[in-house]
């Protein structure tokens, strides 16, 4: 089950996360698609969640460090 929060981000409306799998799912919102980012803990995703700049964790952090599933 994936739980989801809404966050505030000029580029994403929400994340989501599968404790099951970790997995990690970012919507965009506008674009009506969403990317998943495998073996996210959720204290990763915790620490995604809490960011002061959602924006920038996600380009500096979660791009970087963990791999998009296509």
């Amino acid at each position: 089950m994936i739980n989801w929060c809404i966050v505030s981000s000029d580029l994403i409306k929400k994340i989501g996360h599968d404790a099951t799998n970790d997995y990690l799912y970012i919507d965009f919102g506008q674009r009506g698609e969403y990317e998943i980012y495998s073996h996210v803990s959720l204290y990763a995703f915790s620490h995604f969640r809490l960011a002061a700049s959602i924006d920038e964790y996600y380009q500096q952090v979660i791009k970087i460090s963990y791999s998009i599933m296509s």
